[in-house]
């Protein structure tokens, strides 16, 4: 009964002090100021036989006071560095992937080594602060290349 006593107390200090109360907003303020509004995924392939990869892009609209700084996407254990364009408050977030694997043609169909992406998360930071954030994208959603004029793509 004593220790109940003595530990209520002390958990009604620690949960009502300035501090635990700022990192609670902030932790609010952050996730809720930050809306994404699509996540994409889509493949692309070069101009030489085997060199594809994929193209991320996220739109998010912010109304966070500070700036954010995004640095990097995170996906599959790997991270992949961003370009940010910013129009009235909605960033747009592009990564980009590579993989350079030349496979000779003999008549064998290519399988495909790059699969789907189903999540990932987008590392940011706010003006001022080192402090790396980070944002989850639940999921990428795939979008088809369509070639015109139903041309053959080049291999």
């Amino acid at each position: 009964m004593s220790l109940k006593i003595l530990l209520i107390p002390m958990l009604v200090i620690l949960c009502c002090s300035p501090a635990a109360k700022e990192s609670s907003a902030l932790g609010t303020e952050t996730a809720s100021a930050l809306r994404i509004l699509s996540a994409t995924e889509t493949d692309w392939f070069g101009g030489v036989r085997g060199v594809r990869g994929k193209i991320f892009t996220i739109c998010l609209e912010s109304k966070l006071k500070q700036k954010p700084t995004f640095s990097d996407l995170e996906i599959m254990d790997q991270k992949i560095p961003v370009s940010v364009s910013v129009k009235n408050k909605i960033y747009t977030i592009t990564a980009r992937t590579s993989i350079s694997n030349p496979v000779p043609d003999f008549g064998i169909p290519e399988e495909n080594g790059n699969p789907t992406i189903g999540s990932g998360i987008l590392h940011y930071s706010l003006s001022g602060s080192k402090t790396l954030k980070k944002l989850p994208v639940p999921k990428f959603i795939h979008v088809e290349n369509v070639v015109k004029n139903s041309e053959e793509p080049v291999q």
